[in-house]
């Protein structure tokens, strides 16, 4: 007779609650009507989006080939999210803008994660969710440190 599984450990946990999240959050911006919106590209939106980087420093930042982040950012071109526009700092860079469609994208996708959380906090109680997000920030901050 074998013996059950040890229960998941603490990052099986948070890679469990990762995924559900990334794919409430997918589903959330498809429903608002970003259907050309991958789950492959949660890992660009953010930085995409948001931080006005030239492409070479997206690739960088994710671990990825030049090729790889131009080709992501050929896609979110297509789709109306990003322009490419001159680097002030060197006329022969690009830097990465969020058009009115990429800014729309990030808030619907910011205001399905508050509707996550919020509902997690209502699960397990508004008190021990903040106990949770404060331990979660100190753990994120050490890795980021």
């Amino acid at each position: 007779m074998s013996s059950p599984p040890p229960p998941p450990s603490v990052i099986a946990l948070l890679r469990m609650a990762w995924e559900d999240a990334i794919l409430e959050v997918h589903d959330g911006l498809v429903d608002a009507g970003f259907e050309d919106i991958r789950p492959a590209h949660r890992i660009v939106l953010r930085d995409v989006l948001t931080a006005g980087l030239r492409p070479t420093d997206l690739a960088a930042r994710l671990g990825v080939s030049k090729q790889a982040a131009n080709d992501v950012l050929r896609e979110f071109e297509a789709g109306g999210y990003i322009t490419l526009v001159p680097d002030p700092e060197d006329g022969r860079a690009k830097r990465i803008q969020a058009t009115e469609r990429g800014t729309a994208l990030v808030q619907t996708a910011s205001r399905v994660s508050v509707e996550i959380a919020d509902r997690w906090a209502a699960s397990v109680g508004e008190r021990r969710f903040a106990q949770f997000e404060e331990v979660l920030r100190e753990v994120a901050d050490d890795a980021t440190g």
